[in-house]
């Protein structure tokens, strides 16, 4: 399934290694390298889609985070690239921890921003709660013992994340390696709102909020 990235545009059903919309003329591909294949959310007109990075081999896994701009003003959107510059940056800092989604590419076009993150495989803590039930005592200090030190890393760089819930909890499942060596899955934390003070501005519609899935 391809999904076509252009506002207001419903195809859902180009054929898979289709590069242009069947419907609205537009480019599949963004910046002719990812491929968005499923809508995963949606909120506050932006657009998160579950895509492949084209490029690569093996065609890995990536996460499209999609936001529209209001004004179609030039100078509007030149302040609002800068913006999102600013906000990728401390997003491209905060993925060189290993519990936080990396950050892949930073894009726009005439109409919308894009970023582009890595996708975590796994569940998030409430779905693992409505699985297996309430954590023990032992599970919480183990919950604990791996989210704090990430905290500790995202206070250093004078960011908070704003939006911690389970939803925002990813129990990573590990590598083949990873299990081999016997190496546990890890928690890792999504959806930072480092973004907060743009959704307050006259260039990008409300509900902006950065980082991955």
């Amino acid at each position: 399934m391809n999904y076509c990235l252009k506002e207001n545009c419903k195809n859902i059903n180009s054929p898979p290694e289709a590069r242009i919309c069947l419907t609205c003329g537009s480019m599949l591909l963004l910046k002719d390298r990812y491929r968005a294949i499923k809508m995963i959310g949606q909120g506050g007109l932006s657009k998160t889609y579950l895509a492949v990075d084209q490029d690569k081999p093996s065609k890995p896994p990536c996460i499209i985070k999609q936001f529209y701009f209001i004004s179609q003003n030039e100078v509007d959107i030149k302040r609002a690239i800068a913006l999102f510059e600013a906000e990728a940056e401390k997003l491209d800092i905060l993925g060189e921890h290993p519990q936080i989604a990396e950050l892949l590419a930073n894009l726009h076009d005439d109409y919308c921003q894009y970023l582009v993150q890595e996708f975590i495989p796994g569940k998030n803590l409430s779905q693992v709660l409505e699985t297996e039930g309430i954590f023990s005592e032992y599970q919480i200090r183990e919950l604990l013992n791996s989210l704090l030190p990430v905290l500790e890393f995202i206070h250093s760089h004078n960011i908070i994340h704003q939006d911690i819930k389970p939803e925002n909890i990813i129990r990573r499942l590990p590598s083949n390696s990873a299990y081999k060596a016997g190496i546990k899955s890890q928690f890792v934390l999504v959806d930072f709102d480092v973004a907060k003070q743009l959704t307050g501005t006259p260039i990008f519609k409300p509900g902006t909020i950065l980082c991955t899935p």
